[in-house]
């Protein structure tokens, strides 16, 4: 009796492992590590690639042993995901984090069956913890809005 794996969790996992090896060996070979208390600019991908992969592994590992359905790509979220990233990609120059971030993820949306309030509310999440983490948390020079241009 053939049994089918957990293939989406397998090639999740390794995927996973994968892109984690790749961060870690990378920023090894292609930057200072540093040490803890004086940090280089590849400590932090180099640690992050690491937990990648081990996160990776605790994926695919018990997948492997574990009997799953076939995979099913569902193109409709991947299109709206996709259209999500290069609408904030052209919008944000233009329109700025807040709204780039808050129309990124309406976009991204589209599919879900959830209701306009609740889509609305996770939108302006979204933009609010873009605009902490990335323009405020990390200082990057991003406009905020579009008159700040």
């Amino acid at each position: 009796m053939k049994t089918t794996r957990d293939i989406h969790d397998l090639v999740g996992g390794l995927f996973m492992t994968a892109v984690g090896l790749f961060f870690a060996l990378y920023g090894q070979q292609h930057y200072d590590f540093g040490s803890s208390a004086r940090m280089g600019p590849g400590y932090f991908p180099v640690m992050l690639g690491w937990t990648l992969t081990v996160l990776g592994l605790l994926v695919a590992v018990p997948a492997w042993w574990r009997r799953g359905g076939p995979i099913t790509v569902q193109w409709s979220n991947l299109f709206w995901c996709v259209l999500s990233l290069v609408a904030f990609a052209l919008a944000l120059r233009t329109l700025g984090v807040v709204l780039a971030s808050f129309v990124a993820a309406l976009i991204s949306l589209m599919p879900s069956a959830m209701r306009l309030r609740t889509r609305l509310t996770v939108c302006a999440v979204v933009a609010l913890l873009t605009t902490l983490i990335f323009p405020i948390g990390l200082q990057m020079i991003l406009p905020l809005w579009p008159w700040s241009l």
